[in-house]
């Protein structure tokens, strides 16, 4: 709904009603009284659908029809006509019609809990977590540099599907290399989730919803620059520290390539070259670690710092 550039009074229902209804200055209010009167004759009270869905966003296409049934099917009391809490968020009030959801509303939107309980909780296990990921990683690049040669001589035989001996053996450093970052990516996903959510809730501007910023991680190609995006959608826009995500984002895309290029440089050169990317990857490997656990605390802070001060507001 536009704007209203009227000052606060009385005027004709813009609803079709033969009442005035009041307009606040920025909005229409409940209140209806008879045309001329001076007293507000009618008073709409606020009614709360049962079971209403509640969505992110504004609905697409037609405004939805009031539910009829809560989620587990069983049928509800029929909404009358009149204001009702917008299912969708949008504001306080929306005019129900008795058929329809209208685009009048009333009332700024419900403020959303800002939880950061659960973010910090994860962040306390995140961040040592990062420091074991990234030293994990980083022998996982020496192992990688061990076997390059011999995986480049072999590599036919092994297209082939041919069993070809002599491999070195570093297979449960190779396998306990693997869980380590399995698990502690999982961990990050977790709580790059609730930060992301912990974000939207503050009311900071979002491209994408908390769960399409998480799943962006494994998205080929938008992977490379949607969770960076993500990353930055949740602090504020002006906030002096908000560069460090490029930092932290540089050189978490360099330490996931390190892997292959060690492979590509014992292929165009030789095991040394594969030994010098290895050592030189495992350096970013750990900068990237700490620019993570960085990150995790700057982002988390921040949440906290923005529910410490809408509770203030409050």
């Amino acid at each position: 709904m536009a704007t209203e550039t009227r000052d606060a009074g009385w005027y004709p229902d813009p609803w079709g009603t033969e009442h005035e209804r009041h307009f606040d200055g920025s909005a229409w209010s409940r209140q209806t009284r008879a045309p001329g009167s001076s007293d507000a004759a009618e008073v709409y009270e606020a009614y709360v659908v049962p079971d209403s869905p509640t969505v992110s966003g504004p609905p697409s296409g037609p405004p939805a029809a009031a539910p009829t049934a809560s989620p587990g099917g069983e049928p509800s009391v029929p909404v009358p006509a009149g204001w009702h809490q917008d299912p969708w968020g949008l504001a306080s009030l929306r005019w129900w019609d008795g058929a329809i959801w209208t685009g009048h509303v009333s009332g700024p939107p419900a403020a959303r809990p800002i939880d950061v309980q659960g973010e910090r909780s994860l962040a306390r296990w995140l961040r040592p977590a990062l420091l074991v990921a990234g030293l994990a990683q980083a022998a996982g690049l020496f192992v990688a540099a061990d076997q390059s040669k011999w995986l480049v001589e072999n590599w036919n035989d092994l297209v082939r599907g041919v069993d070809v001996a002599g491999r070195p053996s570093a297979g449960a450093v190779g396998q306990l290399t693997f869980l380590i970052g399995v698990s502690v990516g999982v961990l990050f996903l977790l709580w790059f989730y609730r930060a992301a959510s912990t974000g939207w809730a503050s009311r900071l501007p979002a491209r994408r919803s908390p769960i399409l910023a998480t799943l962006s991680f494994l998205i080929p190609i938008l992977n490379l620059w949607w969770p960076y995006l993500a990353a930055r959608d949740m602090v504020p826009a002006g906030d002096a520290r908000r560069s460090l995500i490029g930092r932290w984002w540089v050189l978490w895309l360099l330490g996931a390539l390190s892997t292959p290029l060690v492979y590509g440089a014992a292929a165009v050169f030789d095991q040394t070259a594969a030994w010098v990317v290895a050592a030189v990857g495992a350096c970013v490997t750990m900068g990237a670690a700490l620019a993570a656990r960085e990150l995790v605390e700057y982002v988390t802070t921040t949440h906290e710092r923005l529910a410490q001060s809408g509770a203030n507001a409050t």
